[in-house]
């Protein structure tokens, strides 16, 4: 393959959050290793933005969305076809299922010579209806032929993969998600100065001398952000001294807003929307929860360990395996083990801060971000296995 001819690394939506995050960051470093990126994604976000101010080529994709809509994923399919004919890509790395699907086919029917798929995360693991589930496995694995090599980013994946029969053309493999701490820890901001920033954009919501309990995750509905404003109005009616905070954004705010008002927790959480500096703002927080009901292997539970935030998760994807006994975890949609969690956490200064010692040094041993590209490049060209 020609070094001239672009890698495309290809996402179904620019929305910011992990998928998006992990291509920015592997665009940066393949940049760095002197390899041709281009980023593609549809719909509107963050993600362009931040590729055109990084100074990375970035290609906007009329017609993918995260929905099924026949006529649409027709036209995506023939937006991809054209554009792949076009820039003659020597591989193609997708990211999330729709792009999964329709770029794995959309290279087949070009001729891409080496298609490489990112699973974040099965989407078949979501709180489905059983016949959803069925048509997503058969798709992702009628899907999986299509493919080189099929990157998933922890073993229970993996092995799920092999269960189900996923085949793709090469091989199945595990490249866990990564980050570099050093460089991650250099923005933080300390923990006054992360306070007064998210108190700047609502000075009624004072935070300063409460235990505060952080989120990080967009309302999509495997976050499962709505059923935690009743986990954040449990612990506060038991300890009404502890705060909340929700950064986020997306499809289901406006719901999640409604309950917020509805059950009048403007004085004890903060629902501070999208905020570009939530990677600086983890030291606002005395703890870090993660309520959702599906992951893949979540960005934002590797930042709070690099940030050393004592971690609360639930007990999907990746979760229990990135923690590994340095974080405290509960079944999904528990909200008594959760509020429990919370509650015992908040009032164990020597178990905070062991867990987050513990953490610290688990990341720094295990998801070191120069591994993730190593081994991605690699899966991108196969003559360096």
């Amino acid at each position: 393959m020609s070094p001239e001819r672009p890698i495309l690394l290809m996402v179904t939506s620019q929305d910011w959050g992990g998928a998006q995050a992990y291509i920015f960051n592997l665009a940066q470093e393949l940049r760095t290793r002197n390899l041709p990126v281009i980023v593609c994604a549809g719909g509107k976000g963050e993600l362009g933005n931040k590729c055109r101010e990084a100074g990375i080529e970035f290609q906007s994709l009329k017609w993918m969305a995260r929905d099924i809509n026949p006529i649409n994923n027709l036209l995506s399919l023939f937006e991809l076809v054209k554009l792949f004919r076009h820039l003659h890509p020597q591989a193609i790395h997708l990211n999330s299922s729709m792009m999964g699907v329709i770029g794995s086919l959309a290279g087949k029917l070009a001729k891409v010579p080496r298609v490489v798929y990112v699973a974040h995360g099965w989407v078949f693991n979501e709180q489905l209806p059983a016949w959803k589930k069925r048509f997503y496995i058969w798709i992702e694995k009628t899907s999986s032929s299509w493919k080189d090599v099929i990157v998933c980013l922890f073993p229970d994946d993996e092995k799920l993969a092999r269960d189900l029969r996923f085949k793709p053309r090469e091989k199945i493999v595990t490249i866990p998600n990564g980050i570099d701490v050093e460089k991650f820890e250099q923005q933080l901001l300390d923990r006054d100065s992360a306070h007064a920033t998210l108190n700047d954009r609502d000075s009624r919501f004072e935070i300063r001398d409460s235990m505060v309990v952080g989120t990080i995750a967009n309302a999509y509905p495997p976050k499962n952000l709505i059923w935690y404003l009743d986990v954040c109005r449990l612990a506060h009616e038991q300890k009404p001294d502890i705060k909340f905070v929700i950064i986020g954004d997306g499809p289901q705010m406006d719901e999640l807003r409604r309950k917020h008002a509805g059950l009048k927790q403007d004085d004890y959480i903060l629902l501070a929307g999208r905020r570009l500096d939530a990677p600086q703002l983890y030291r606002a927080f005395d703890l870090f929860v993660l309520p959702s009901t599906k992951e893949g292997m979540s960005i934002t539970l590797l930042e709070a360990m690099a940030s050393r935030v004592p971690i609360i998760a639930t007990d999907v994807g990746a979760n229990q395996w990135m923690l590994d006994n340095t974080g405290i975890i509960v079944q999904s949609n528990d909200a008594q083990a959760m509020v429990a969690a919370i509650l015992n956490l908040s009032a164990d200064q020597v178990q905070r801060e062991q867990l987050t010692q513990k953490a610290y040094q688990n990341i720094k041993m295990r998801f070191e971000w120069k591994h993730t590209v190593d081994e991605t490049v690699k899966s991108l060209y196969p003559s360096l296995n």
